[in-house]
């Protein structure tokens, strides 16, 4: 037997037998309130899940240090409740609570499940009839999907939509130089008011005269 063989020889990594129900656990601690200890009344009483098979997940979230020894939430717990941040949390806790398992192969996380029982079987020194073995490897693929190895699970911005094309901004900021008038458009006028005494007389000549001279000295 290989040193690679006996490092976990007779010691498993965290499991559960219904290990179907860790989903519905890690998805609950989210909507409720961090209890001052994680027990089985907090189980069926808060979260809702009354079947005895989710007792189980209690001590395996000790194992993945989401709980303390005295079933006190721990800062992972309280993190992992963050939507944005669940997923690499979950990772982080399950490398370190299956280290020798990535140790072994650092990408422990995108096997395949054959691929997962043969390195389990060599890392324990079992056999096929081992009976614990398909618990911790379906105990470890659900754990996975509760993963983000990878940093892609990023924050959620809310998108702000625009106004519609038809509504007018509220008090739009106008642009100073759009309320000046072009240079082109600019014009200036003088205006005149001129009184004229005209002589009684009957005779045109005298009236084109007038005439004659204010348009050549007034007019142009």
């Amino acid at each position: 037997m290989t040193k690679n063989q006996i490092i976990m020889a007779n010691t498993y990594p965290p499991y559960v037998d219904a290990y179907n129900k860790i989903s519905d656990v890690f998805s609950a601690i989210k909507s409720a309130a961090v209890p001052t200890k994680f027990n089985q009344d907090f189980l069926t009483t808060i979260l809702g899940l009354k079947s005895s098979s989710y007792f189980a997940v209690i001590p395996l979230m000790k194992k993945l240090g989401f709980l303390d020894p005295t079933n006190q939430p721990t800062q992972a717990y309280k993190d992992y409740r963050d939507e944005n941040l669940s997923k690499q949390i979950m990772a982080g806790q399950v490398k370190s609570a299956y280290g020798d398992l990535f140790k072994a192969n650092e990408f422990a996380n995108k096997l395949t499940k054959e691929q997962l029982i043969a390195k389990l079987k060599t890392l324990l020194g079992v056999g096929d009839e081992d009976i614990t073995l398909p618990k911790v490897s379906g105990t470890f693929i659900e754990l996975v999907k509760l993963s983000d190895f990878d940093g892609k699970h990023k924050l959620v911005h809310k998108k702000i939509e625009p106004p519609p094309l038809d509504e007018k901004p509220q008090n739009p900021v106008q642009n100073p130089l759009q309320q000046i008038p072009n240079s082109d458009e600019v014009k200036f006028g003088i205006s005149y008011t001129i009184n004229l005494n005209l002589p009684a007389t009957t005779e045109i000549e005298v009236f084109n005269a007038i005439f004659k001279s204010l348009k050549e000295n007034l007019l142009k």
